[in-house]
């Protein structure tokens, strides 16, 4: 069976969830590898995790269905036993939406499915990529169960900062690299942004899939 990778969405569009670009390139290098996306959706938003404000009104897999390529799942569905890895890509959705890092910074909270998620992966060792702003999510999610992760988040100075009492500094990395993270099973790049070439960001995107999914199958070949 081949390896099935989580992508775990947050939305449509940079701004409001996820980097659609990125999607392409995740998509494109898992088929050439021999693996299966499993979409991931989340039905739960972050400002409904409390702190008295109001969920958003925001169906993320009718924004997202268009893009969909594969197998769709509801995140509140999977077990991460069914994963062999996972994806969390860029864009602003993962600290807007997944969670509220961009106004609590270190003391965010993620919503619970996705948190879940995450630990889950992290407790079974199975990689987990991430691109831009979807490193600053692991960084929360793992903040009390992993000491110092080495991880990327983009080029952010002030989210750099806003994490800085976590007492993690994050890798500046250019966009064609990925950095692994061998205790924490981690695989990070920068991801696609407006001011970064495309070309050479989508090529840190398929390395960092190449070598997750490299790492699932290890993974699987040792079961």
């Amino acid at each position: 069976m081949p390896g099935r990778v989580g992508i775990l969405f947050s939305g449509l569009g940079f701004e409001t969830g996820t980097q659609i670009l990125e999607i392409s390139f995740i998509y494109r290098e898992l088929e050439k590898a021999g693996g299966l996306a499993v979409n991931l959706i989340p039905k739960d938003l972050a400002p409904s995790a409390g702190r008295g404000r109001t969920a958003p009104v925001k169906d993320v897999f009718s924004e997202c269905e268009p893009i969909l390529r594969g197998d769709t799942v509801s995140l509140d569905q999977i077990d991460p036993q069914e994963l062999d890895g996972l994806i969390i890509p860029g864009g602003r959705g993962p600290i807007t939406v997944l969670s509220d890092i961009s106004t609590a910074g270190s003391e965010a909270r993620i919503v619970r499915s996705v948190q879940d998620l995450i630990l889950g992966m992290h407790v079974r060792k199975k990689p987990i990529g991430t691109l831009g702003y979807g490193g600053a999510l692991v960084m929360i999610a793992l903040k009390r169960v992993t000491e110092e992760p080495i991880i990327v988040i983009g080029e952010d100075a002030n989210l750099m900062g806003e994490l800085s009492p976590l007492g993690i500094a994050p890798v500046k990395v250019g966009p064609q690299e990925v950095v692994f993270d061998q205790e924490n099973m981690l695989f990070s790049a920068s991801g696609i942004a407006q001011d970064t070439s495309l070309a050479k960001a989508a090529d840190g995107v398929e390395r960092l899939v190449a070598a997750l999914f490299e790492a699932c199958i290890k993974s699987k070949k040792k079961k």
